[in-house]
């Protein structure tokens, strides 16, 4: 099978259409290798890891988890991150991309307390299941029990005589799985997976497919939606991310003070646009007299709807704009509809 990749990642592997049609109506396989693991451990992690994030920690049961941000004391985001409780530890799952920052933040704030921190990325091989199949797919493996987990529960499952630990997670916004796959059996699980047949079926599914599914759920993304120039009230995940009542944590009093006022000088938004040609990430949007309102973070081609489909950061003055346009130097775009990002999953 032919691959079309970018760097280390592969784009897709037969079609951006088939490959979105497994995770509409399928199972897709997903390389989850952009996703990185530290733990935590020590009398004093769940006090020390509830004081630098925006979610609760103290509440959740063992297998229980949590998104949240890890924010600095001007309330802006460092990262974003999956937090799950374990027996005596906790996983917490973030990207790549943010690992330096996150491992140097958390380790700032380990001063008296009984914590050690530890990067066990190398551990496992990640290995994303996704679709609205997926749930069948289990029940025909024996596996119902996993098709019940909340999001960023965990459990385990066993993959060709392979027991490994799973945890619900809807990367790209229908039920999906990541599998802990170990090291050593990470090769004859993947295998396994790629070769079954039947009611059993995978297809494997590459990036483009799984941003074209997330863009359309409107899910924030790192270094897209979610960067250091952020707010969490302006992400969009706001209700999934930022638990209610929650005690003191680094950040706190700029979320709440936005939470009480209801206002934020920017919001996440969903814009369908018009026309056969994309606009590009950077791309600034409009509003009815012309002015710069927001800039786009992310592109792509809605397969549901076949327009252009864009996130963007647009002035929370103009989301009412109905005169919306997207502009670069070469063109313009309008938008043929708006509408905000709020979280739902």
């Amino acid at each position: 099978m032919q691959q079309y990749v970018k760097g280390d990642r592969v784009l897709y592997f037969d079609s951006v259409e088939k490959e979105y049609a497994a995770i509409r109506d399928g199972v897709g396989l997903v390389d989850r290798s952009d996703r990185r693991l530290l733990r935590a451990t020590g009398a004093d992690r769940v006090t020390w890891l509830h004081n630098l994030t925006t979610n609760h920690v103290k509440s959740l049961g063992v297998g229980d988890g949590h998104y949240a941000f890890s924010l600095d004391v001007k309330g802006r985001i460092l990262f974003d991150l999956n937090y799950v409780v374990r027996n005596q530890e906790i996983w917490l799952d973030l990207p790549a991309c943010f690992l330096e920052t996150a491992k140097a933040h958390l380790s700032k704030y380990i001063i008296m307390e009984d914590v050690t921190l530890d990067d066990i990325s190398d551990h496992f091989v990640r290995i994303g299941l996704t679709g609205g199949g997926l749930k069948s797919w289990l029940a025909n493996r024996q596996a119902g029990q996993v098709a019940n987990l909340p999001i960023l529960g965990l459990s385990v499952m066993t993959v060709d005589g392979v027991e490994m630990d799973v945890m619900r997670t809807d990367f790209c916004g229908v039920f999906g799985l990541e599998l802990f796959a170990p090291q050593a059996s990470a090769k004859s699980v993947w295998k396994h997976l790629v070769e079954s047949v039947g009611e059993r079926a995978v297809t494997l599914v590459g990036d483009d497919a799984v941003q074209v599914h997330r863009i359309e759920s409107g899910i924030a993304w790192p270094e897209c939606e979610i960067t250091e120039d952020c707010l969490s009230a302006e992400t969009g995940q706001f209700g999934r991310a930022v638990g209610e009542n929650k005690g003191c944590y680094l950040g706190q009093e700029v979320v709440e003070r936005m939470r009480a006022r209801r206002v934020v000088a920017r919001q996440l938004m969903s814009l369908t646009v018009a026309g056969d040609v994309l606009p590009k990430v950077g791309d600034d949007v409009c509003d009815k007299e012309g002015k710069t309102v927001g800039k786009v973070t992310s592109m792509c081609r809605s397969i549901a709807s076949g327009n252009p489909l864009a996130l963007a950061y647009v002035r929370s003055s103009a989301t009412s704009d109905t005169e919306l346009t997207i502009t670069s130097e070469q063109a313009s775009w309008p938008v043929e509809s708006a509408k905000v990002v709020t979280s739902s999953h």
